[in-house]
């Protein structure tokens, strides 16, 4: 049995495994390929990838080596690790945003290789288990799937997934709650600094939770959607952002709400929309964790920068592949990604 590290051990070792990820000038010179098969060539030859990617070559078959190749990221430093807070973090997260796009998928029965773009593996939903998930009919199969793995969310999904019409906005605030749960949980047994990503991972979910309501139906009382846990917005900055008449009101509310957090700006920049908000802040937690790294090198940092590049690159590497089938110009693509330099 290898032994676990102390984590400044493990840092040191995430910080090789950075090494070996894209950089930020490698992605941008990969963009703009004119076609699926010659972006394939050229992330080939780059050589960062662990898999090969399957012939003939598509969007589908460059997600699937994008994502393996996480995966064994991923399993590398969990063997080095073992069980820990920074990891459970991560891994809590990952979960979240899995089961959200599988849910999502479900609903609106989108084809199972585009409910898995974007997805990374966990221990709780390894590869297989997302494959899995992805091939289920209705969100009530992914629920009953996710007893059988015996997923920690199992159970507040069946009861909401067992209705005639599941809303998707109810299986998303249950999502955020169980991520909330185990996130913190984690979090307790790590730094300020681990404590303080944990924290700030909520309030963007409420955030966008906000966004979300205020743009959609209101038929329910917006307190219950609140998830407590998060470090910059209180319930009451929530509930009036979500009462708002409109969606740049709301945003206004918000940005108020968030008077002197680093979020704040990432509100005012996303323009009401909950998709470019989570990218925004995404951006900005890598460049915070960048610079706490830098500062405090035996903390949870470098380990957090490591998983945040492995998704930063996953999530690039799909937008240049997207960007290559459909034509997209280079520098349309280039601003989209979130690999910050250096």
């Amino acid at each position: 049995m290898m032994t676990r590290l102390d984590l400044p051990t493990i840092d040191a070792r995430a910080s090789g495994l950075r090494a070996r990820l894209f950089g930020r000038a490698e992605l941008e010179a990969l963009a703009g390929a004119p076609s699926i098969a010659a972006f394939t060539r050229e992330l080939e030859l780059a050589g960062r990838l662990l898999e090969p990617i399957e012939r003939p070559a598509s969007t589908a078959t460059v997600e699937s080596a994008i994502r393996h190749t996480a995966a064994l990221h991923l399993r590398v430093l969990s063997r080095w690790a073992g069980p820990g807070p920074a990891l459970d973090v991560f891994y809590a997260d990952q979960d979240r945003r899995s089961l959200r796009a599988l849910m999502r998928g479900a609903l609106q029965a989108a084809p199972s290789e585009e409910r898995l773009a974007g997805l990374l593996p966990t221990p709780r939903l390894p590869e297989r288990a997302l494959t899995l998930l992805a091939r289920q009919p209705t969100p009530a199969r992914v629920a009953a799937q996710l007893v059988l793995l015996q997923h920690p969310d199992a159970g507040r999904l069946s009861a909401l997934t067992a209705r005639a019409h599941p809303v998707l906005l109810d299986l998303e605030r249950a999502l955020v709650s169980g991520f909330a749960e185990r996130s913190l949980a984690a979090a307790r047994g790590g730094d300020r600094n681990l404590r303080e990503v944990a924290r700030q991972r909520i309030d963007v979910c409420n955030l966008e939770m906000a966004l979300t309501f205020a743009s959609g139906p209101r038929d329910v009382e917006p307190s219950v959607l609140f998830t407590e846990g998060g470090s910059a917005l209180v319930r009451a900055g929530f509930v009036e952002a979500c009462r708002a008449p409109s969606v740049a009101d709301a945003t206004r509310r918000l940005e108020h709400a968030l008077e002197g957090s680093p979020l704040q700006s990432v509100a005012r920049s996303a323009g009401g929309a909950p998709a470019r908000l989570e990218l925004l802040a995404f951006r900005q937690v890598l460049l915070a964790q960048r610079r706490v790294a830098r500062l405090d090198p035996l903390g949870s940092a470098p380990l957090v920068l490591f998983m945040l590049r492995l998704q930063a690159q996953s999530d690039d590497l799909r937008r240049l592949a997207w960007g290559a089938t459909l034509g997209a110009p280079a520098e349309m693509i280039r601003a989209e990604l979130v690999t910050p330099w250096n």
